[in-house]
């Protein structure tokens, strides 16, 4: 078994701000594994602001083949998903025990983007709102009036305090879907006390960083959704935590963290599974001016699909993502170890 990984820079179409900061340009670690036979790949996605690591760290932990950092570890697993399911000539969707169905593609629209004029140019079926105190009513509401049809959910990113809730209960009178990591990671005591105040699934992101991690708020009756990134868990603990989530009787919501086409088809996997109800895939083209492969995510528009291809269903070319690489290195042999 041997390896490889390439570091890319792609600029963003625009800028995307949260309240984890601003980014232009989105940099990722592709990894291949290879058996001699088949490949398999994953992705690296380090977000400044919300993973522990960078990509730095992704990188050089890779390369030394050591102690991997999160993202890191979550991208050689989703590698060696990909890898399993190739083998065994199925998607990774129906490999991990879900189905393929159509889902609402979604985005997801920061501080500096005008959210009704991002919907008439992708005609998203879903939309993430990321809000703040003071920047949040007035938002919702023009979506609201603009797309009604829209499905709607926000996200604080632990933004808010309990005492500086009433916005929250004043967009559960309006209607959202879920309302998103309202209160700091730490304190899934008011998250639990915003649960009984609300009709809307509180749904819980930042805390949600290992399957230990996920299971504590489960048992702290802290979220209705659990929020579920293979790009921090990789494929193996996502699929974990969906099934504790479902035995409890929640839901999981398959989120990303704005990546290319690799990270997008292990979200659409774990999006796949019974208890998956939201998901914050968006459809290629509507965050990166470039991208890694030749194909694109079939589904009509306003939708996306997992794909029906063996494995994750995306084959990267490196001449394609040639222009967006800053480095690339094999992986370290001690990864084999």
């Amino acid at each position: 078994m041997n390896g490889h990984l390439w570091e890319l820079a792609i600029p963003l179409r625009s800028a995307f701000a949260s309240a984890a900061g601003s980014i232009t340009v989105r940099r990722v670690v592709i990894v291949r594994v290879d058996d001699g036979e088949v490949h398999g790949w994953g992705e690296a996605a380090p977000y400044p602001g919300v993973t522990p690591d960078t990509v730095d760290d992704a990188r050089r932990s890779l390369e030394r083949g050591t102690v991997l950092s999160p993202t890191a570890a979550a991208a050689l697993d989703e590698a060696m998903s990909d890898l399993s399911a190739r083998r065994s000539g199925v998607p990774l969707w129906q490999h991990i025990g879900g189905s393929r169905r159509t889902l609402a593609a979604s985005i997801a629209v920061g501080f500096d983007t005008d959210p009704v004029e991002r919907l008439k140019e992708t005609g998203a079926a879903a939309i993430k709102l990321k809000i703040r105190p003071g920047f949040d009513l007035d938002r919702v509401a023009a979506v609201r009036e603009a797309s009604p049809q829209v499905i709607v959910g926000v996200d604080a990113n632990g933004s808010y305090t309990w005492e500086g809730r009433d916005p929250l209960l004043e967009l559960d009178r309006i209607g959202v879907a879920y309302i998103e990591q309202p209160f700091a990671a730490d304190d899934l005591d008011a998250h639990t006390r915003l649960r009984d105040e609300i009709v809307a699934p509180v749904a819980l992101d930042e805390p949600i960083d290992s399957e230990v991690a996920a299971i504590r708020v489960i048992e702290r009756g802290a979220a209705d959704l659990i929020v579920v990134k293979p790009s921090r868990l990789g494929v193996t603990a996502s699929r974990t935590i969906h099934d504790v989530a479902l035995a409890a009787g929640l839901r999981i919501k398959a989120s990303g963290l704005i990546e290319t086409a690799v990270g997008r088809a292990h979200t659409l996997a774990i999006a796949s599974l019974p208890a998956a109800v939201f998901s914050d895939v968006a459809r290629p083209g509507w965050f990166l001016t470039g991208g890694v492969e030749p194909g694109g995510t079939d589904g009509p528009a306003g939708t996306i699909t997992a794909l029906s291809r063996s494995g994750a269903g995306v084959d990267p070319d490196p001449e394609i993502f040639a222009p967006y690489v800053v480095g690339e290195s094999p992986l370290g042999s001690r990864i084999w170890d």
